[in-house]
């Protein structure tokens, strides 16, 4: 086991326990301490690892880290930072395992997922062992296991990047998300490949401004140095198509590879034709210009192809290799995920929880629709307000009916976050709403509305399965549900 002294390398901090201590881990939440663990007290919203003192030396753990003197029965670390000391802490404990992986970090506000998934399949098609982390699950190899957060705690994710180099997996994908960038969850991890997707409002109840949600982003590409010896090659994947692209371009110092629908740049989506059940378009490349087929709805899943095309190559991989990879992604859950049980009508599962990735999604099943569509939603509590009425607005324009319910309300009340939700609505004058609030009746009165050729689409919530209420969390998946309810709708429907 590593002693105390080892593990303060680099850390500004003035100390008061033994430098011979051993230690065996890092730990931030109280509940998972152990003994031997250094405690370190994260300072949240609602809670302060200071008020767990007793609790964790009950437990066993034989320091603590906090920001500040205090009276602690504990020995104590005196840090600059917590945030950043557990980052670095866990990094040093764990040997800086990102040293010896080929670390590829996805960022933006959508499309993170997608983009892992196609890398994913890329890399797997071409015989490479990967780990991807993100917002469904986190895969290492062949395993899976369910995420709590996007981008893991420094100190978890640390962890699980030394079990990845233990199983000798080269390839780490991972989502990375503003706040795990604000938050310094990724510090200490070193980063070949940096993606960024697009740059549209959310999370401003945390960032506040699109100029801090920005910066926060840029993190993730101007804390990559080249200068860090490793065998994997470095490179800033940049969307074009999005304003704040090139704004990154200007604050980055390794080689940049571009993508564009709409503009001249290094990969370039020409020719496109959207078909319903994929997409297909000719790929412009300095190398040259070739047929990609995606099974894939959606114009925007375009990019998200042109960023995996372009990081991959960026690695070596041959273009006639990565391309029929692409061929053979056929869903990411709850991604526009079609549901088909034999209804007369489609039903569409999707994770679209900001006004652009609704307006995405709702645009592109406009262009397949035969008949109506019908769109349930709600939006989530203890998030930015300022989303709301901006997605009541999109679903009104682009769906014929909308029904308003329940996301994840958390702590606030159901029926201000439909009140919201009901401003933007009203605000372009449009009627074509009711509003339930139990979610589970809500897409069974969508069930029993649609007609053949019409189109349901469930948002919010795509692959999750459960809903955050004040106080309590229950089982839920929209999936799920659907499956439960599409027989009985059918029988009443013939009845």
């Amino acid at each position: 086991m590593p002693k105390l002294n080892e593990l303060l390398t680099g850390i500004d901090t003035k100390i008061y326990p033994s430098l011979e201590t051993e230690i065996t881990g890092i730990a931030y939440d109280s509940r998972k301490v152990e003994a031997g663990n250094i405690f370190v007290a994260l300072k949240g919203l609602k809670d302060d690892g200071k008020n767990y003192i007793q609790e964790v030396k009950e437990k066993g753990a034989v320091a603590i880290a906090t920001e500040e003197k205090i009276d602690t029965p504990l020995p104590l670390i005196l840090v600059s930072d917590c945030r950043l000391a557990l980052a670095q802490l866990a990094a040093n404990f764990y040997g800086h395992p990102s040293e010896e992986l080929l670390l590829i970090g996805v960022t933006g506000t959508n499309g993170k997922t997608t983009v892992t998934y196609l890398i994913e399949s890329i890399l797997n098609s071409a015989g490479e062992k990967t780990a991807l982390l993100g917002t469904i699950n986190y895969r290492i190899g062949k395993e899976v296991f369910s995420s709590g957060l996007t981008t893991p705690e420094s100190a978890d994710l640390q962890r699980i990047l030394a079990e990845i180099r233990e199983k000798n997996i080269k390839n780490v994908i991972m989502e990375v998300s503003s706040h795990a960038l604000s938050q310094k969850r990724i510090y200490g991890c070193n980063f070949d490949i940096a993606i960024y997707t697009n740059l549209s409002p959310e999370h401003l109840d945390f960032h506040q401004t699109m100029e801090n949600y920005f910066l926060a982003k840029t993190k993730l590409f101007t804390e990559i140095s080249s200068g860090v010896k490793k065998n994997f090659p470095k490179f800033a994947i940049i969307n074009l198509d999005c304003p704040w692209g090139e704004k990154i371009i200007d604050l980055v110092k390794i080689p940049v590879i571009t993508y564009s629908i709409k503009k001249k740049s290094d990969f370039r989506a020409d020719e496109i034709k959207l078909e319903e059940k994929g997409i297909s378009f000719i790929l412009t490349t300095p190398q040259g210009k070739y047929s990609v087929y995606l099974p894939l709805l959606g114009k925007y899943n375009i990019s998200n192809a042109l960023a995996a095309l372009a990081a991959t190559n960026a690695l070596g991989i041959d273009l006639e290799k990565i391309i029929p990879a692409l061929g053979r992604v056929n869903s990411i859950p709850g991604r526009l995920e079609r549901i088909d049980l034999g209804q007369p009508f489609a039903i569409v599962v999707d994770y679209a929880h900001t006004p652009d990735a609704l307006k995405n999604v709702l645009v592109t099943l406009g262009e397949l629709k035969k008949g109506q569509i019908i769109t349930v939603f709600g939006c989530g509590g203890d998030r930015d307000r300022s989303k709301r009425p901006l997605m009541g607005e999109i679903a009104a324009q682009l769906s014929d009916k909308v029904i308003i319910t329940t996301d994840n309300p958390r702590s606030e009340k159901p029926e201000k976050i439909a009140l919201d939700i009901e401003v933007g609505i009203r605000r372009i004058g449009k009627d074509n709403y009711q509003v339930i609030l139990d979610r589970k009746e809500a897409i069974k009165e969508a069930l029993l509305r649609a007609g053949a050729d019409d189109l349901v689409l469930v948002a919010g919530k795509g692959h999750e399965n459960y809903q955050i209420f004040a106080g309590h969390t229950i089982h839920f998946s929209d999936k799920e549900v659907v499956a439960e309810l599409l027989p009985g709708v059918n029988s009443w429907k013939k009845s």
